[in-house]
């Protein structure tokens, strides 16, 4: 992979987002001076404002606080400083309300009533059963109890009931599908059995540890159109237990909730040159979870664009292809603000745009250089995607390769925002320096850090704060060594200074693909006519949605 030539001295340059002309034209620009202008201290004075935004609001930044709408604001008048136009986009991401506890009772072999609890009760020993977010309002009576073909209790392997289509047996349908909590999502599960036919859902705690034994409250998908309670392990072994005995259970279920519209803006920003037929966009999620202010999850990705997007508007030489920047809220709930903008886009606006860069997480303490497999070389052609999404791959690890940096690859597993455009058919990529999984001895010798901590410590906790990517996470934080206080500081410790040396690294190659893009001409094949592109999504149903508890195993 070459760098694009540089434009002839000679050419005369305009400012990227339509200033006033400078007395002396700017020098052309190309992708290394634009690396030197995006500066890890310029990505960091941003998550310092999302911080002080976060103090200020009770030190979240997600979607439905207050801390989201002034992350939003911020951004905004970010850009129009720089001299952007921007605009908010809205979207519906629905609230539950629950008007009415939820009930399950046993009507066979035996007659009993569970014990309903709400969202306070989430992982209570005092309840029974608790409804999923977004269930609706109906009941259901006499209904037999159908278990998946795959449940197992004890489970110490984990367990997969649910997952897949041939877990749910034919007399699934028009039955109340019992489904063991496991190796995957709670939303693959119920829209799994929808699927199958099944009128309600009762998915029991799987049981194969003491933490894992208690109701939950967890996120249905948006709108699901069955009534479904995620309940205790007792409650599911007692119905699977009568039904594997012959006694043929059945239970009154209902459920009482309804979502009402809320809007909350995405926002968007492009730059003022480029070919309007060849838009390349960069997607990172504004908003943070509930439990903290996210400064890595993902006020680095935010923070980078947002440097990006202000260098971009000083440095000179135009675009050949319009660069559009977008802001998501919902990711944390269900990647919300992300798939509702891509599904809204119309097949003639799908077809102007050539590519998705997603940035999401790129400061994370533990880091690794991790890169999506856009081409299924190495998860396989069914995990690939779309035509194109190759291309971004190379470009990002060939990067990484001619510089003496390793990387590796992993999957479209559906937990950030690309998933909506790669449903559309548009080619989408990125990078991602790692989240709650643990770091192995092979990373240790390719990145460095700690064996068996999480790539990043404080991933959805209180502690992704702006002193954790600038310092260390807090010792407090480092499971690998919770029994070995003094340990876990050492560890911590070893990691101080660790996120920014992944910002350095990751913005690197960054800035290196989205100008590459930007001035590359043809970089991708034709767009693909909408039937394709409607193909093309149906292929791609991820086996998650988000980070927060829809995304939940």
């Amino acid at each position: 992979m070459h760098r694009i030539s540089t434009v002839a001295a000679a050419v005369i340059v305009v400012a990227l987002v339509g200033a006033p002309p400078a007395a002396a034209a700017p020098p052309d620009l190309d992708a290394a001076r634009l690396e030197r202008l995006v500066t890890v201290d310029g990505i960091t004075d941003h998550q310092r404002a999302l911080q002080r935004i976060a103090d200020r609001n009770g030190g979240t930044r997600a979607t439905r606080t207050p801390g989201y709408t002034a992350s939003a604001a911020y951004v905004k008048s970010t850009l129009e400083k720089a001299g952007y136009n921007v605009r908010f986009e809205m979207f519906n991401m629905p609230e539950w309300h629950e008007n009415a506890a939820p009930v399950l009772q046993q009507t066979a072999p035996n007659a009993k009533t569970y014990v309903a609890g709400s969202a306070a009760d989430d992982d209570s020993a005092s309840v029974d059963f608790i409804a999923f977010e977004h269930t609706p309002t109906k009941a259901l009576t006499n209904v037999r109890v159908v278990p998946t073909t795959d449940i197992a209790i004890p489970s110490p392997g984990g367990t997969t009931s649910g997952c897949e289509m041939a877990d749910f047996p034919a007399a699934t349908s028009g039955a109340v599908a019992l489904i063991q909590r496991g190796t995957c999502a709670f939303t693959v599960k119920l829209e799994n059995a929808v699927q199958a036919g099944a009128i309600g859902v009762i998915l029991f705690n799987e049981g194969d540890t003491p933490a894992r034994t208690n109701a939950l409250f967890r996120s249905a998908p948006l709108n699901y159109p069955i009534p479904a309670v995620a309940s205790s392990l007792a409650v599911g072994q007692e119905l699977y237990n009568a039904y594997q005995a012959g006694q043929n259970p059945t239970v009154n279920l209902t459920t009482n909730g309804v979502d009402e519209e809320r809007l909350y803006p995405n926002v968007v920003a492009e730059t003022r040159r480029g070919d309007a037929n060849h838009v390349v966009m960069l997607g990172a999620h504004l908003d943070s979870v509930t439990a903290g202010p996210g400064i890595n999850d993902d006020g680095s990705g935010t923070a980078f664009q947002l440097e990006l997007a202000e260098q971009l508007a000083k440095a000179g030489t135009p675009p050949r292809n319009k660069i559009r920047f977008l802001w998501f809220g919902g990711e944390e709930d269900g990647l919300v603000g992300s798939q509702y903008y891509a599904a809204h886009l119309s097949d003639r606006e799908v077809a102007r745009i050539d590519m998705m860069l997603d940035t999401d997480m790129i400061a994370s303490p533990n880091f690794a250089r991790l890169v999506y497999d856009g081409d299924g070389s190495t998860f396989g052609a069914e995990n690939a995607g779309p035509a194109g999404s190759g291309t971004i791959e190379r470009v990002l690890t060939e990067y990484w390769s001619q510089r003496g940096m390793v990387s590796e690859p992993i999957p479209f597993d559906g937990r950030s925002d690309y998933v909506g455009f790669v449903n559309r058919g548009i080619p989408a990529g990125g990078v991602f320096a790692g989240a709650e999984a643990p770091k192995t001895a092979e990373q240790v010798a390719k990145y460095g850090g700690v064996e068996g901590e999480q790539l990043d410590p404080c991933y959805h906790e209180a502690c992704d704060t702006y002193s954790t990517v600038t310092g260390q996470p807090p010792a407090s934080t480092m499971e690998t060594f919770a029994t070995n206080p003094a340990l876990a500081q050492q560890q911590a410790n070893s990691l101080c200074g660790n996120a920014l040396r992944s910002l350095q690294q990751f913005k690197n190659t960054l800035v290196h693909a989205a100008w590459y893009f930007a001035r590359a001409k043809n970089a991708f094949p034709p767009k693909a006519n909408a039937a394709q592109a409607k193909a093309a999504g149906a292929q791609h149903q991820f086996p998650y949605r988000g980070h927060d508890r829809t995304r939940d195993r």
